[in-house]
C-alpha cells in the first residue's frame, strides 16, 4: 500500500516536473513571451485537466517556474554564499536578456521583485530584521538587473555576482 501511494505521488512530481521544463523550454525558445495552456500541454503530452491539477493558470506555472531561478539567487546572496552558482544564473540571465527585460526591467519587474522578496524572506526566516533586509535586498537586486540587461550597466556576470553578494552580506550586517 505504502508503494502505491509513493508511486502515485513520484508520478505526480514526475509530471508536474514535466510541465514546468515544457514552459521553461518555451518560453526560453518559443515565439511567444508568455506560451498558453494549450501549447503547454500538448508540447508537455498530458491533458488540460492534468496541468489544472498542478496549476491554477500560466501565471502559477510561471510564479513557480520563475521562483526557481530567484529561489537560487536568494540562497546564493543569503546562504550559500555560492559565488560559482550565482556567476552561472547570471549568465543564464544575460544569454536570455531579451526575454528577461520585462521580468527584470520592464512591466513585470514589480511583480518579480516582490517575488524575489518572499524568496529571500523564507531563507531569512527566524533572523531579525528578516522582512527589512528581504525587501532591501530585492529591491537592490533587482535595480541592478534591470540596469544590467537593460544596457545601462556593464559588468561582466564574475563581476556582478561578486558585487550582489557583497552588497546582500553588507544589507545583511548593517
Amino acid at each position: 500500500m505504502d508503494n502505491v501511494g509513493q508511486k502515485s505521488g513520484s508520478t505526480r512530481d514526475t509530471t508536474r516536473a514535466q510541465i514546468v521544463s515544457t514552459f521553461n523550454r518555451l518560453l526560453l525558445e518559443g515565439e511567444s513571451k508568455r506560451p498558453r495552456v494549450a501549447e503547454i500541454v500538448a508540447e508537455a503530452g498530458v491533458a488540460r485537466s492534468t496541468f489544472y491539477d498542478h496549476f491554477d493558470g500560466v501565471e502559477a506555472l510561471f510564479d513557480e517556474s520563475l521562483s526557481m531561478l530567484l529561489g537560487r539567487i536568494a540562497k546564493a546572496i543569503v546562504g550559500a554564499d555560492d559565488r560559482e552558482d550565482m556567476v552561472w544564473l547570471l549568465e543564464h540571465i544575460y544569454e536570455n536578456r531579451e526575454r528577461g527585460r520585462d521580468l527584470l526591467a520592464g512591466p513585470s519587474a514589480d511583480r518579480t521583485e516582490k517575488l524575489l522578496s518572499r524568496l529571500l524572506l523564507q531563507e531569512l526566516e527566524g533572523k531579525t530584521d528578516a522582512r527589512l533586509h528581504a525587501i532591501l535586498i530585492a529591491g537592490t537586486v533587482m535595480a541592478a538587473l534591470g540596469a544590467w540587461v537593460a544596457g545601462q550597466l556593464s559588468a561582466r556576470p564574475e563581476e556582478l555576482a561578486t558585487r550582489l553578494l557583497k552588497t546582500g552580506q553588507a544589507i545583511l550586517q548593517a
